[in-house]
């Protein structure tokens, strides 16, 4: 979904490609901020996430894997480039934590000089990991069901995102069916290892303001100062939340609603933008609709000031993140793939339209499914989806996916992108398969791709 929208631009002299990133309020934030839009095309990793299952259970709906490409081979040549795996039932055991289900969104923290954790999701089974970037190992596991001193939270732990400070990790839970969300705070110790759940934040008393039935928390981002999270939710409308503190001393409230008619569609993800701007899209997900990307002005939220947000209508169907590129002009764009029809959109920001839209199937991969994104230099990596989704598109099942990573080219104007079968690492798993076709004989590969993050080495 970062997913979460994801990251900027990473500049590449060679390239013409300059960085998408947040002006500071002061040096350390800056810095800080930064580390995750500071590398070069050969200093940079790719993680990726199957939610398929591993466990040796008879069902093998726990566990799922990881796979970490080096920047500079995936970018090269993808379908060769060998990928180390990490095993989650495997990994998680000898972290003495549960086995997780659905690892669902992958994110780094801000350490300096470069990441040093990686935060996973696990959408099926209501736990963060924290992951040692270096060590690949697990080295802390915090589960938010029944929340903080047992005031709510299910096994939907959707993302769960840094502050810039490294103060905390919020974690938006969807909830149950039917029902209304949660938001957690976990306290983060990264030097020591230390993660504790403090908080948790009901949603379901916001429903009225939102115009919604149900206020199911999707993805979040927080403001460069760390004092703001935006909030996406399912059933459209937008949450402004100030965070409080990292102890929860000072607890979390909802500073502004941004009602559904003004914020209408799925929200799927979040990014931040230069000068105090946050970019959200709104999708329809597989049901047919329209697709928004919108721009809020986050410079005087310290101000209690919240305007309403440009809004885009997007060529399509089902935004599903967007990055950002950075023309020779110095003129930043938005890149967002569309999950259901396999468009990606390029959305000119200076004067908020979109400029082109270009389909990425192919004869190589007739039904790609773009979803989770991040950018570096002139090269987007792109999770695609699998034959059988577990989230969100389950009803749309195809024998003609290719679930992997997708290396996409940016063109110099951000307008266009080129990509061939050597462009695509794939995710298959020839160990792992599922039913699939009319008879019981018939199966195909399980894996099934989600979240994505590029981190500096």
């Amino acid at each position: 979904m970062k997913i979460r929208l994801l990251l900027g631009l990473i500049m590449s002299v060679s390239l013409m490609f300059a960085v998408a990133c947040q002006d500071s309020q002061n040096e350390n934030s800056e810095e800080i901020s930064n580390v995750k839009n500071s590398s070069t095309l050969s200093s940079f990793e790719v993680w990726a996430v199957d939610q398929s299952g591993t466990s040796s259970d008879p069902n093998a709906d726990f566990g799922g894997l990881i796979y970490i490409w080096d920047g500079k081979a995936i970018s090269d040549n993808a379908s060769t480039a060998a990928p180390e795996i990490i095993d989650l039932a495997i990994a998680a055991s000898e972290a003495g934590c549960n086995s997780p289900k659905k690892p669902h969104m992958v994110l780094s923290n801000y350490s300096s000089p470069k990441p040093s954790h990686m935060i996973l999701a696990n959408v099926g089974s209501g736990d963060t990991f924290f992951i040692n970037i270096d060590t690949r190992t697990i080295v802390g596991c915090v589960n938010t069901v029944g929340g903080f001193n047992g005031a709510g939270g299910t096994t939907n732990a959707h993302a769960s995102t840094a502050s810039p400070d490294n103060s905390m990790v919020i974690v938006a839970n969807i909830g149950a069916k039917g029902e209304s969300g949660f938001l957690h705070k976990i306290h983060t110790n990264y030097t020591n290892n230390e993660y504790s759940l403090v908080e948790t934040l009901s949603l379901d008393q916001f429903t009225n303001e939102l115009g919604t039935s149900e206020a199911r928390p999707i993805c979040q981002e927080f403001t460069e100062d760390s004092k703001f999270a935006y909030i996406t939710m399912a059933g459209g409308g937008l949450l402004v939340v100030d965070v409080g503190s990292a102890d929860a001393k000072k607890p979390m409230t909802v500073a502004k609603i941004y009602d559904k008619n003004t914020v209408p569609g799925i929200g799927c993800g979040v990014a931040r933008l230069p000068n105090d701007k946050i970019m959200t899209n709104g999708e329809s997900g597989a049901k047919g609709g329209d697709d928004f990307l919108y721009i809020f002005d986050a410079s005087n939220a310290n101000k209690n000031t919240f305007p309403d947000p440009i809004q885009i209508e997007l060529p399509g169907e089902d935004t599903h993140g967007a990055v950002t590129c950075t023309d020779p002009n110095g003129d930043l764009y938005a890149v967002s793939s569309m999950r259901v029809s396999n468009d990606v959109n390029f959305i000119d920001l200076k004067n908020n339209e979109v400029v082109a839209t270009q389909s990425m199937a192919t004869n190589f991969s007739p039904d790609p499914k773009p979803d989770v994104a991040d950018i570096v230099g002139n090269k987007m990596f792109i999770a695609l989806r699998g034959h059988k989704p577990l989230t969100a598109i389950g009803s749309l099942e195809s024998a003609d996916r290719t679930p992997g990573v997708a290396v996409l080219t940016i063109s110099e104007d951000c307008k266009s992108f080129t990509w061939e079968e050597k462009d695509l690492a794939s995710m298959k798993d020839s160990n792992r398969t599922i039913p699939f076709g009319i008879t019981d004989a018939s199966v195909i590969t399980a894996a099934d791709p989600h979240g994505l993050e590029v981190v500096a080495k």
